[in-house]
């Protein structure tokens, strides 16, 4: 039978039943679907086709052929995805059966590994223990720094340096009174070196000296002062009492007193405390007794050391 018309146009049947099926509008109620009613095509399964292509009247393609492409392709990437899907499922199978442990070995050895930390774990914190236990606080180093007192055995005390003798520039006689009993020419007998020469007061009947009255000598060290130790008195007298004063000429009834003993061949007034001074004075409170009987203030030689 022809296929064409006689004006050379492809003509549409069907391949199952004979008979040219009918149009299908995609939206009735649309006028665009009614004019292109003629050019809808109702193309059956690969299954249901002939050795006969249908042929689109709009394009003039054969629409078996190219089905029959896609679904040969569809087939063809089908296959091949189900083969990489299976071999894939195969390779996670096999490498979670290479995977499994040994349920003997494995634990094992974790369990000995966890036991030597533990164990090296307590040592450390045993010795760190230890450590900040023993070692020594400031607390404690400052307590003991400061709390031992105890001599040390190989400890040498050096001995203090012995008093040398001061220069004395000059001495004068003092006198409570103006009666002229303290003998100012005699003054300097004091200090010339020589024991059998010595100053002296006048004799008084009694020791006891009242109404302001008193006698003494003023010792001059020069015009700075010196750090003065001690100092040594000789004289022919016994008894009273002589007073060591820090003062001069001027003030030396108001004079610190530095030392108060009563007289003998020698007496010595040792300073516990070094003073520093230019002046020294030596002031009689109660009248010694001299050789003859008679109480007189005797000096023979006065000797300053620092």
């Amino acid at each position: 039978m022809d296929n064409t018309k006689s004006n050379g146009a492809p003509v549409f049947r069907s391949v199952s039943a004979g008979v040219p099926p009918q149009p299908t509008p995609l939206f009735n109620d649309s006028p665009q679907a009614a004019e292109s009613e003629e050019h809808v095509i109702d193309v059956p399964d690969e299954d249901t086709l002939t050795g006969e292509d249908v042929i689109d009247e709009v394009t003039g393609k054969s629409w078996g052929a190219d089905r029959k492409r896609l679904r040969k392709d569809w087939s063809t990437w089908k296959a091949g995805t189900t083969e990489v899907l299976n071999t894939s499922l195969t390779n996670a199978r096999q490498a979670a059966t290479d995977y499994t442990p040994n349920h003997e070995e494995v634990p094992a050895a974790e369990s000995a590994l966890t036991i030597k930390i533990a164990v090296l774990g307590v040592v450390v914190a045993t010795v760190l223990a230890l450590f900040a236990w023993f070692w020594p606080h400031s607390s404690s180093l400052k307590a003991d720094t400061s709390l031992d007192l105890s001599p040390v055995p190989d400890l040498q005390v050096l001995p203090e340096a012995e008093p040398t003798p001061l220069p004395i520039t000059g001495v004068a006689s003092v006198s409570g009174l103006p009666d002229g009993y303290d003998h100012p020419e005699l003054a300097g007998l004091a200090i010339d070196g020589k024991a059998e020469t010595s100053w002296r007061s006048a004799a008084l009947r009694s020791a006891v000296l009242a109404g302001g009255r008193g006698y003494g000598l003023v010792i001059n060290l020069g015009d700075s002062p010196v750090k003065v130790k001690k100092v040594v008195v000789n004289s022919a007298s016994t008894g009273g009492n002589l007073e060591l004063r820090q003062g001069n000429a001027e003030n030396f009834r108001q004079a610190t007193v530095l030392g108060a003993q009563p007289l003998s061949s020698t007496i010595t007034y040792h300073l516990a405390q070094p003073v520093e001074t230019n002046s020294l004075v030596l002031w009689c409170t109660e009248m010694p007794t001299a050789a003859g009987g008679e109480y007189r203030l005797n000096i023979s030689e006065i000797q300053v050391l620092g």
